[in-house]
């Protein structure tokens, strides 16, 4: 039995309506699909490289190690470049490789101009911010020219039964989805074809939201190849709240 309150909220990139009604199948993968505790799957995927580590560029495989520029008036070309890609990491989560060889092809040059032997670095051995956010906006911009962000364009309701809906059992669902696309051109439509929890409230709110992701559609990650915007594979996080009013 589900409750009649529903509950609307507004996830960053992700909309869903968590909802009135709702039935069994709520928690059980699509037909065709694998599963284990934290990660579901269409069958046949490599799971190898749909199920990526985007926690950062380090274990995105971007970067040997993570940006550390220390206490010094200067720093070097590269050391610079590396510190403006961690600060785009929620955009090289959407496609790593093919966002980071824009970010050399298109976004390095544009920044061979910064003056790096000023006092450029704070105490916490990172990019003061007026040049932070001056050169990530720079990045951004030069980088996006070429590549679109997935963007979500239709969410199913979840449905929170009446016995989950406590303080005890309320909290936020972190997924991550690789998106496949189906379809060519501006008509392409992307489906989730593997998710994960990347940390969970309660195992059955855990399968509703993962349900969720996979009966949700994106607009497709795209690259702009030879004067045409090719629809790609992509990944998106979000969060799914169950939370008490």
């Amino acid at each position: 039995m589900f409750s009649t309150r529903c509950i609307a909220t507004l996830l960053v990139g992700f909309v869903l309506t968590v909802g009135c009604g709702g039935e069994n199948s709520s928690t059980a993968p699509p037909d065709g699909w694998e599963t284990t505790d934290t990660r579901w799957w269409t069958s046949g995927v490599d799971t190898s490289r749909v199920f990526l580590n985007l926690d950062s560029l380090t274990t995105m495989g971007v970067l040997d190690q993570e940006a550390r520029l220390g206490q010094r008036s200067t720093v070097s070309r590269a050391q610079f470049n590396a510190a403006i890609k961690k600060s785009l990491v929620q955009l090289y989560r959407n496609n790593p490789m093919v966002v980071d060889s824009l970010f050399e092809e298109y976004a390095a040059p544009q920044l061979e101009d910064v003056d790096l032997s000023g006092d450029i670095v704070g105490e916490k051995g990172q990019l003061r911010s007026k040049i932070l956010n001056k050169n990530q906006k720079r990045a951004y911009e030069a980088i996006t020219e070429y590549f679109r962000e997935p963007q979500r364009e239709a969410s199913p309701d979840i449905a929170w039964p009446d016995s989950l809906r406590s303080e005890e059992y309320s909290g936020i669902v972190k997924l991550q989805v690789h998106l496949t696309v189906d379809g060519e051109g501006e008509n392409a439509v992307s489906r989730a074809d593997a998710v994960e929890v990347l940390s969970g409230t309660h195992p059955t709110l855990d399968k509703i939201a993962m349900k969720a992701a996979t009966n949700a559609t994106w607009q497709p990650a795209y690259l702009l190849e030879d004067d045409s915007w090719t629809p790609i594979e992509s990944w998106v996080r979000f969060n799914v709240p169950f939370q008490m009013r």
